[in-house]
Order: structure tokens, then sequence, then C-alpha cells
């Protein structure tokens, strides 16, 4: 589109005004087409749907990419002696020798604020950086994709079959680190839904802003072989949560959910307050994971139980 300047468009309409018997513009009425044309080009730029976002662009290629990186981590978990058990004895090797990485590992593991949380305040640095509804709206679809790559990764644990937690397994002949953990559920363990879905934010911040999302990604990589290092996780649990939330996350940027992404991240404009609140009571749930609603729940169901 040609780009109209403005000086131009007033020296035209000034030079042909009276055989278009338009008034004279006087020292008032320019600045205010100026003004005009102005705004108009500014939320023309910020609401534009074809905003380039790079690798955005080949969600496909980038979902089938994914899929084939789950499908891999499937055949690690039928193969435990090639990859999963190696690793896990490598790292549970290092246990009980030193303190310091034995606490550090533990709060890895066990404290949101060095993954949820972390991630989720550079969500919110990424949507408040970005000003475009086009990636605000990429950013709010990819956190609720990332949210389902997390229940569909809990329904695979609990209704396939594969492998439990290193922790428990008998070969591994597991000996935990200094630091008590938590007691781990006994139910199967592929794919992590931690990973799935602290994967699924770092994509999500990825689209915003890749170098920041690269950043996220790393630190992620070393908050998820702390699960590794207290037991909880083999590197193909890890591995396929991170492919099914690449799955999901890039599946969700196809043009139709990014029209709904945008009519949702239209509502910021129309009721900011309600829209925040909203924001965040439902991100620092996804920081925890929903832990407390998990644990009310689990207490509501054993009264129910009782009765």
């Amino acid at each position: 589109m040609r780009r109209i300047d403005v000086n131009d468009l007033a020296l035209d309409v000034i030079t042909n005004a009276p055989t278009r018997s338009t008034p004279a513009l006087d020292d008032t009425t320019l600045p205010s087409i100026q003004g005009r044309l102005h705004s108009s080009k500014v939320g023309t730029s910020d609401d534009a749907p074809s905003i380039d976002l790079g690798c955005a662009r080949h969600y496909k290629r980038n979902a089938v990419i994914a899929l084939a990186v789950f499908v891999a981590a499937v055949g690690l978990v039928k193969r435990p002696g090639l990859v999963d058990i190696p690793v896990v004895k490598l790292l549970n090797s290092y246990a009980n020798r030193v303190p310091f990485w034995d606490a550090l590992f533990h709060d890895f593991d066990t404290y949101f604020t060095f993954s949820g949380v972390i991630l989720i305040a550079l969500i919110w640095s990424c949507w408040f950086s970005k000003a475009s509804v086009q990636i605000r709206a990429r950013i709010l679809v990819a956190i609720v994709a990332s949210v389902g790559a997390g229940i569909v990764s809990r329904f695979l644990q609990h209704h396939v079959r594969s492998h439990i937690r290193p922790y428990y397994h008998p070969a591994i002949h597991f000996h935990p680190p200094a630091m008590p953990a938590m007691p781990f559920n006994t139910w199967n363990c592929f794919p992590s839904d931690h990973a799935a879905v602290f994967s699924g934010l770092a994509i999500a911040i990825y689209l915003a802003r890749p170098r920041l999302g690269m950043f996220a990604a790393a630190w992620l990589v070393v908050i998820e072989c702390s699960r590794i290092y207290m037991g909880a996780h083999y590197p193909s649990d890890l591995v396929g949560g991170a492919a099914l939330a690449a799955v999901s996350v890039w599946a969700s940027q196809a043009p139709s959910l990014i029209a709904v992404g945008r009519r949702v991240a239209g509502w910021e404009r129309s009721s900011p307050a309600l829209f925040y609140m909203s924001a965040f009571f439902i991100t620092y749930q996804i920081a925890t994971l929903f832990l407390d609603v998990r644990l009310a729940a689990s207490d509501f169901s054993s009264i129910t139980h009782l009765k």
C-alpha cells in the first residue's frame, strides 16, 4: 500500500479548494487532519493481522517435528536400558556427596518459585513489552495449549502403561539424596506433566521474544534435570512432555485459533480491571500447576469416601 504524505495531502486540498468548493484550511484544520491520519496509522499497525512472527508462520511444520520427537520419546520408554536407566544411575551416583547440590536440586524440584513462577513472570514481561494484539493473541492461545498439554499428559500417565518412577524402580536401586523429598505418586510417569506445562510456557515466551524464550528453555532444562536427580522422572518423560507441549502450542498457532485469541485480547481493552484480575488468578494457578486446587479436591474426595 502506498504511504500517504500528510503534507502532500494538505497541499492538494489547498490547491484544489476553489474547484471542489472546499472550505479553506486554517491553522487549526491542518493539525486536525494530521492527527486523524496519525491515529489511524497507529491503530492499523497495532491490530494488523499479518504481522510477521517468523517461525510462527511454520506452525504446521513445527508441530509435525514435535510429534516425531514425541514418538522417539515413546521409543526410549520401550527400551529403558538405552538412555533412561543409564542417565538416572549416572546422576544418582552423585547423590549424598555434596549436601549443597542435594539441597539445590531438592529446592529446584520442590518449589514453584524456581520453575512456574519465573516462567509466568517472563510471560507477563512479554505481554507488557509487546502491545501488538496479534502477538498477545499468540501468547494467550499458547498458554491455554500449555495447560491442555499438561492435562493430556496426566491422562496418559493414568491410562497408558509406561514405567514407574526411578525412585521406585527395583533395577535402579535408587539412593535418595540427603534432602528429604515429598513422597511421589506410584502411577506411571510418562510423559511429565511438569515438563509439558512449563515447556509450553517457554515456547509461548519464544513466540513473543525469541532470545528470552531461549533463556527460558535453557533454565527449564536445569529445572527438569533436578527431577531426574530426585528420582521423579526419566529423560524420556521430560522429552515426551516437552514434545507434547510443542505439538499442542504450535498447533494452537493456526489462524482460526489466533482469531479467537484476538477477541479475548480485546477484552483487555474493554474491561481491563476484570481482565487483569482474572489473568492474575489464572496465571498464579498455572505457575503452581493448580496445586492448591488439586489438594483441596483431594481433601473433599477423602471426606466423600469416609461417608
